[in-house]
């Protein structure tokens, strides 16, 4: 029998792909060791979401938490409200996603501080500024993207847009204080960004939490090279004086 949901919404639930589309049963069942690779980390303004900047490295793995929101429906059955639940109301999911990152971009760090310009100096916060909603126009785009190919299904092309381990928010937050350690050894920074379903202002990812898309990669892994290239170069500038640089 074909169930379907009680609120049928065309708009979002029409254009929504499912993220595992394209799984086979025999991957699904299969019991072996999973390696994702390290996470190559991209964030976009939600606005421009094609737009992405490598923002650092993580000093270990990228932990990607689905916490459920429900509601108890108390029975006389079972005691009422003292007693357990007769049945449970599913509202929703959010998603949070934790980084310690050993290398990363200072003005990156700001604009999370700045909840995506929702304040308009950092280390500060005026009177205008409370209360001022953000997942509307102050959200982020956050892309996860593993170094190793873990395709879907089993064998498939080796495209990001296809793999288990690839995780696109179109609407994450930050969460949690921004932790930075200063001290004579590395400064690591740490904080929590939380993934919320996308609101109806952005009709093409409507509702979704997390799918797939590897819109903006290609030219954010580009620019990630040149900036590479372009600090060996300079290096390599730096050091002329004391001798050629193999």
């Amino acid at each position: 029998m074909t169930r379907y949901p009680n609120n049928i919404d065309p708009p979002a639930v029409g254009s929504t792909p499912d993220p595992n589309a394209g799984a086979g049963t025999v991957q699904i069942g299969s019991v072996d060791v999973k390696v994702a690779g390290g996470s190559n980390l991209y964030l976009a303004d939600a606005a421009v979401p094609g737009t992405l900047f490598w923002f650092g490295e993580q000093m270990d793995d990228t932990a990607i938490i689905t916490r459920e929101f429900f509601n108890d429906v108390p029975g006389d059955s079972n005691g009422g409200p003292q007693g357990p639940p007769i049945e449970r109301q599913v509202l929703g999911r959010i998603v949070q996603i934790s980084f310690s990152l050993s290398t990363w971009s200072q003005r990156v760090r700001y604009w999370l501080e700045r909840q995506n310009t929702v304040y308009s100096v950092n280390g500060a916060v005026y009177d205008w500024e409370i209360g001022t909603p953000i997942l509307q126009k102050h959200r982020f785009r956050l892309l996860i993207v593993p170094t190793r190919n873990n395709p879907i299904p089993a064998g498939g092309a080796a495209d990001k847009s296809d793999d288990w381990f690839t995780f696109n928010f179109p609407t994450a937050l930050m969460s949690s204080p921004i932790e930075c350690g200063q001290s004579t050894k590395f400064s690591a920074l740490s904080f929590t960004m939380e993934a919320h379903r996308t609101p109806p202002i952005d009709d093409a990812n409507r509702g979704v939490i997390w799918n797939r898309d590897i819109t903006g990669l290609a030219s954010a892994v580009s620019a990630r090279q040149e900036e590479l290239n372009a600090q060996y170069d300079a290096i390599v500038e730096a050091r002329k004086a004391d001798g050629p640089v193999e």
